[in-house]
């Protein structure tokens, strides 16, 4: 007979990575349409957004606390609950360095970099939507696949990207700060794809 459980731990899994792929969104779209003007205000929405996915982390360990039998083991779901708002993290932490270095525009590479990790997101949300399937690792492991690739590419895109910003100028002040941006960027693929690997841990050990 399979077992029921009072909270819906993937539930709140999904709402996480929601508001990963909200904060990506939130990013790319600054960096599209860049104004800088328009930044604190961006800032405090990303920070909105953070706040809120820290507090779904937050019921999914206090849910945790007394839980008797958990759907999967509790450290993994503890874990992938982390690393999923770690994404978030780093999208409000690349804004934030925006804001911090009081940039005035956005560079092609950084829009592309934005992009990539708006898709790393996505890709990571459809599949976190899927887990609660856990047990179906034929089924699952194909949609960790598309995140892998965009971490794949953003680590190529940023290698070039850098290149050519210190191709480019010898502006010390440039050098930092884009430095520091791209690296920013390719981070939030990085966790993405801690998070899916995490993911594919679990599917592993239920297999």
């Amino acid at each position: 007979m399979q077992r029921t459980h009072k909270q819906d731990y993937f539930g709140m899994l999904e709402r996480q990575s929601a508001y990963g792929v909200q904060a990506s969104q939130l990013l790319r779209d600054f960096l599209l349409g860049f104004d800088a003007f328009r930044m604190p205000a961006a800032v405090e929405e990303m920070h909105r957004i953070e706040r809120e996915a820290d507090e779904v982390r937050r019921e999914m360990a206090e849910a945790l606390a007394g839980e008797f039998l958990p759907p999967i083991e509790r450290e993994d779901l503890l874990t992938l609950s982390m690393e999923l708002d770690d994404v978030t993290d780093a999208a409000e932490d690349a804004l934030r360095h925006l804001y911090m270095f009081n940039l005035e525009s956005a560079t092609p590479d950084a829009l592309a970099l934005a992009d990539t990790v708006c898709a790393c997101c996505d890709a990571l949300h459809r599949a976190v939507c899927a887990f609660r399937d856990f047990k179906k690792i034929d089924k699952l492991r194909p949609l960790l696949l598309p995140v892998h690739e965009w971490e794949s590419k953003s680590d190529a895109l940023y290698t070039e990207s850098v290149r050519r910003l210190y191709c480019g100028t010898n502006d010390p002040r440039q050098l930092l700060r884009w430095t520091q941006i791209y690296g920013n960027l390719e981070n939030c693929c990085d966790i993405c794809e801690h998070a899916a690997d995490m993911m594919e841990t679990v599917l592993f050990k239920n297999a």
